[in-house]
């Protein structure tokens, strides 16, 4: 049943502060535990209950179009043209086709020698967290057929992972923040990292600037520029508040904090990051996703949760 959130709103200086509405609840027969946006539609990785798609053409009602049941624990989606690539736990990763979404396809599975808990796709290459036994590389030139193209362990346990520019950045539990080298055909080769008080668990790039999800070290604001030597910069760190997962757009970071619902965060000075509205929400808020001025979130038992954010740049 709809509920109201409850919003904190925090002043930015002049002008009205930012606010939040509620415009949707979809429920998940699972535990929402990451969304994806593509075109119209919404793919949440929805744990136990594998892969949820929803049309949000009309984000005040959003429709459940589709649903893969995957064998093991839908932890984190990437979509990338006509293909969805499903972080699933102890059964590894799972490549499926959603081009018709009603019907999605599975066309191939990989297996992975521990639980794959985060997923990453550019062009014809596929990355995959799998946790203790780091990180993965795939060539998907054919979806159906891929082919691995090594692991690189990473020191701690990869949680998430991202690329851009040719570098691998990798969300790495209490070992913070690692990149990687990817202009190796057959292997990555680390080039720098950068510790962090609490455990890295998701990570967004903006620019040269990296957002670490950091549990109970919070936001982190890393520098990348240089991607030898990543340097902090500033960090946002609510009080027992657990940052689970990162999203950027503009000026703001977009922070799931599981039981504090989500943050959104002022980082237009790095160094000095600041709450600029806290929206509660009843479940578990894993992660969340900002498109314009709506910001989908994924709320573990309480489903998928559409807000319009306005006030924001």
């Amino acid at each position: 049943m709809l509920r109201l959130l409850s919003a904190l709103l925090f002043a930015l200086g002049p002008g009205s502060p930012p606010t939040a509405t509620l415009l949707a609840v979809q429920d998940t027969s699972g535990s929402a535990q990451d969304v994806a946006l593509a075109g119209d539609l919404a793919f949440v990785a929805d744990g136990n209950a594998g892969l949820r798609i929803f049309d949000v053409s009309q984000p005040e009602a959003p429709r459940e179009i589709g649903a893969f049941d995957t064998p093991g624990f839908a932890w984190r989606v990437a979509v990338q043209g006509d293909h969805a690539f499903v972080a699933d736990g102890s059964a590894g990763l799972r490549i499926l086709d959603v081009s018709q979404p009603e019907h999605p396809l599975s066309l191939a599975v990989v297996a992975t020698s521990d639980f794959s808990v985060g997923v990453s796709v550019s062009g014809t290459r596929v990355l995959v967290a799998n946790r203790l036994s780091g990180v993965q590389r795939l060539d998907v030139s054919d979806p159906s057929a891929p082919v691995s193209l090594g692991v690189t362990r990473t020191g701690g346990a990869a949680l998430a992972v991202a690329s851009a520019d040719g570098v691998a950045w990798v969300a790495d539990g209490n070992r913070g923040l690692r990149s990687l080298d990817l202009s190796h055909p057959s292997r990555l080769v680390t080039l720098g990292s950068l510790d962090t008080p609490g455990s890295a668990t998701a990570l967004a790039l903006a620019g040269s600037l990296a957002l670490l999800a950091d549990r109970l070290g919070g936001l982190r604001l890393i520098d990348v520029s240089n991607p030898a030597q990543p340097r902090a910069l500033g960090a946002f760190v609510p009080e027992r508040v657990f940052a689970l997962g990162v999203s950027a757009g503009g000026h703001h970071a977009f922070v799931a904090a599981r039981d504090a619902g989500v943050l959104i965060v002022d980082i237009t000075s790095p160094q000095a990051p600041r709450l600029a509205l806290a929206v509660d929400t009843p479940g578990e808020a894993w992660d969340v996703e900002r498109r314009g001025d709506l910001v989908f979130v994924a709320d573990g038992s309480a489903g998928l949760r559409i807000l319009r954010v306005t006030g924001l740049d």
